[in-house]
């Protein structure tokens, strides 16, 4: 498990709403109820990364930890979408207490 991408809030939100509709302000929002239901250690972000995918580029946040799908942060391929041609890889992630140290 590669634990050297690990990010603060600002910068997490940067890298995800610079590819998305939303903002900084919508995403916690949105990171903070998951907290409340899911409870994960975290959120990772993926991206699709194969070049002849029309999801080339596009990025997914998912969160890990023992309550949720994904247990820990994942050190390979993979597809968050189930599809083959949406291969995704861990390009950051943050710690769930990283929410309220801003």
């Amino acid at each position: 498990m590669n634990y050297n991408n690990s990010v603060d809030f600002k910068t997490f939100a940067a890298m995800y709403c610079e590819t998305q509709d939303n903002t900084p302000d919508g995403l916690r929002t949105t990171l903070l109820d998951q907290v409340q239901r899911f409870k994960p250690d975290g959120w990772l972000i993926a991206e699709a990364q194969l070049f002849d995918s029309s999801s080339f580029g596009s990025r997914v946040i998912l969160p890990f930890g023992p309550n949720n799908t994904l247990k820990q942060i994942l050190d390979h391929p993979f597809s968050p979408r189930g599809l083959a041609s949406d291969q995704s890889i861990v390009i950051a992630w943050m710690a769930a207490d990283a929410l309220t140290q801003e």
